[in-house]
């Protein structure tokens, strides 16, 4: 249910109009990428791991469903007129699942023990 939220957050920052000045900070844009899906591949792997798979499956899944969903975002931001697509956006989404996974990965613990 967590992801399933926080991947509903990601939808509306993504379509919603961004007003600020922040936008003048460069490469601010692909650190909150970043950050956002770095967050989101964190929640990911727990739920994942709360099945008993092999580890690193489910690690690779979770890159997997986080740099898609990023990518799909960025697609989907292509047919929203006060929103653009952005190339390193989608690499920053990516990368920010990539050290997800890892810290992720370094929380041995098992939901649920």
């Amino acid at each position: 249910m967590i992801v399933c939220a926080y991947a509903g957050l990601i939808f509306l920052l993504s379509v919603l109009p961004f007003h600020g000045g922040l936008a003048d900070v460069p490469h601010l844009d692909n650190v909150v990428h970043l950050a956002e899906y770095l967050v989101f591949t964190v929640l990911l792997v727990h739920a994942l791991r709360a099945n008993p798979a092999n580890e690193p499956i489910f690690l690779f899944w979770a890159w997997m469903y986080a740099t898609s969903y990023g990518a799909l975002m960025e697609l989907i931001q292509i047919m929203v007129p006060w929103r653009s697509a952005d190339v390193s956006d989608a690499l920053a989404n990516a990368l920010g699942a990539a050290i997800g996974v890892w810290i992720g990965s370094r929380n041995t613990q098992r939901v649920g023990s």
